[in-house]
């Protein structure tokens, strides 16, 4: 048994476009080389799946993320913008697990980055989360980017 990520970027339509792994890590790491001209000047929905994957098929979800991408006028993923966002749902998660050293008596809450977390993500519907689920277990056809 082994795990597998599938990306896929959600058009305008909904129709789901398969993104590589390897192609989405060059995209983060080297924007200028690696564009997206299909959706250049869009902000655009990403889901992403953990597969469970058993004799090369793949056979379970075991975890979806919802996350937004922008997309610069020559279809440059906006690096800043998602590093931003990790970072901030990552203090989210390490929030939950770590005690917060604040100063006694103060009633002020740091949400800023709660605010950036929650502008990188969105809620699929039920009907769109079950389609991404039976793409991303090869169950219904899909383009590839």
């Amino acid at each position: 048994m082994s795990y597998s990520i599938r990306r896929f970027i959600l058009g305008q339509d909904d129709t789901l476009y398969r993104l590589a792994s390897a192609k989405f890590s060059r995209m983060v790491d080297d924007p200028e080389s690696h564009r997206l001209t299909c959706f250049a000047g869009q902000r655009v929905r990403m889901a992403e799946a953990v597969v469970e994957v058993r004799d090369r098929a793949p056979c379970a979800v075991v975890r979806s993320v919802y996350e937004m991408l922008r997309f610069d006028a020559e279809g440059r993923l906006d690096q800043a913008a998602f590093t931003r966002q990790n970072a901030a749902l990552a203090e989210q998660l390490l929030d939950r697990v770590l005690p917060r050293l604040a100063a006694k008596g103060t009633a002020v809450v740091e949400a800023g980055s709660r605010f950036v977390a929650r502008g990188g993500s969105w809620q699929a519907s039920a009907a769109l989360e079950r389609e991404i689920l039976r793409a991303a277990l090869d169950e219904t056809p899909y383009k590839r980017l």
